[in-house]
């Protein structure tokens, strides 16, 4: 049974993939790197949603550890120079309200590190949002290994199967597939519908309105009784 929604963050309660698309992009242009088009992405980003930083250019840079460090330490520092203040993807301040509404814990499980994720869940007023925060600083292996979510369930004391997670990415989804936990995945671009079912998603939605949307009170009833 349903008792608390974990929320992935970057794509999915913060609207800015495609600002990190334009960080990276800039880092690679600065650098004059080609990317192969092998890392390519369904709308032909060069980098991947959900895997974090130093994993995405160590796709790109073909393993070399220390390139990729760099290349995410510069990724950062432009995305923040890019960003104009972070923006709540719409309908993600209903969701969460609705979800504490009905007595289940909140919880927040992104790849980003912690003094990354303190400032913007600061510049939204979010502190007070979410009941559990895990970010990769916490975690060895990054989505799509289940780690992130089994230890954010571990943290709300609660079974997997009772965390339902919301996600952007199929590098989410198969994380949290994985941990045992139902997904509500929400499609873009970047992750098509298919490519979400296809990564083992319970549900695919438009956006994150749509989730109330799905039969309200008999939605969120049926989410308590399991997919």
């Amino acid at each position: 049974m349903i008792q608390a929604v974990i929320f992935d963050l970057d794509g999915t309660v913060l609207d800015n993939e495609s600002e990190w698309e334009a960080a990276f992009t800039e880092v690679a242009q600065l650098r004059g790197l080609a990317v192969p088009q092998l890392v390519r992405q369904p709308n032909n980003w060069m980098h991947e949603p959900g895997i974090g930083l130093e994993r995405n250019w160590l796709k790109i840079t073909e393993g070399d550890v220390e390139l990729a460090r760099k290349l995410a330490r510069e990724t950062k520092d432009e995305y923040r120079s890019l960003s104009q203040g972070q923006t709540l993807r719409g309908g993600v301040e209903d969701v969460i309200e609705k979800v504490k509404a009905r007595g289940w814990r909140t919880a927040l499980a992104t790849s980003s590190l912690w003094h990354i994720v303190e400032v913007e869940v600061e510049e939204l007023a979010l502190q007070l949002a979410f009941d559990v925060t895990v970010t990769g600083d916490e975690v060895l292996l990054p989505k799509p290994d289940p780690e992130i979510y089994l230890l954010t369930a571990q943290k709300l004391e609660l079974e997997p199967a009772d965390c339902l997670v919301v996600e952007d990415a199929v590098a989410g989804v198969r994380s949290a597939v994985e941990a045992g936990c139902p997904v509500v995945a929400l499609e873009s671009d970047y992750a098509p519908a298919g490519i979400l079912k296809a990564a083992g998603a319970n549900c695919v939605v438009e956006g994150m309105g749509e989730i109330l949307k799905l039969g309200n009170d008999d939605y969120f009833e049926t989410l308590s009784k399991g997919f």
